[in-house]
């Protein structure tokens, strides 16, 4: 199944490369970043979950996580093939510049980094 789910995808990035601009890429890209950042939280409970408490509880999050994670990595795949196709650092240049998520997740790292040097 996960071999159906990437091949569909590599075919469909494929079929869109003529047609696309790296301003169409980019909005797809930051959805794809957006929707990764937000299923974040849930891997973690998730995670959480498959490790503690009861056997049947433990299975059910973890069916739930590998499925979680089994979609994440689509996700991956789909923009590493966006990234492919432009120069890399003029790509992340823009999608600094468009992309909220992006911006967001940047100025959290940056934070994170800043408070680590700190202590």
């Amino acid at each position: 199944m996960k071999k159906l789910i990437l091949i569909t995808l590599i075919f469909a990035a494929f079929s869109s490369c003529s047609t696309s601009t790296m301003e169409s890429d980019a909005q797809k890209a930051c959805e794809l970043i957006a929707e990764t950042a937000e299923l974040m939280p849930e891997v973690i409970q998730l995670g959480l979950k498959s490790s503690f408490g009861d056997e049947e509880s433990k299975k059910e999050a973890y069916k739930k996580l590998s499925k979680v994670k089994s979609k994440m990595e689509s996700m991956a795949l789909e923009l590493a093939i966006i990234n492919k196709k432009y120069d890399e650092e003029e790509f992340q240049a823009y999608l600094s510049d468009n992309c909220e998520t992006v911006k967001n997740l940047k100025e959290m790292g940056e934070a994170f980094s800043d408070s680590l040097e700190n202590n």
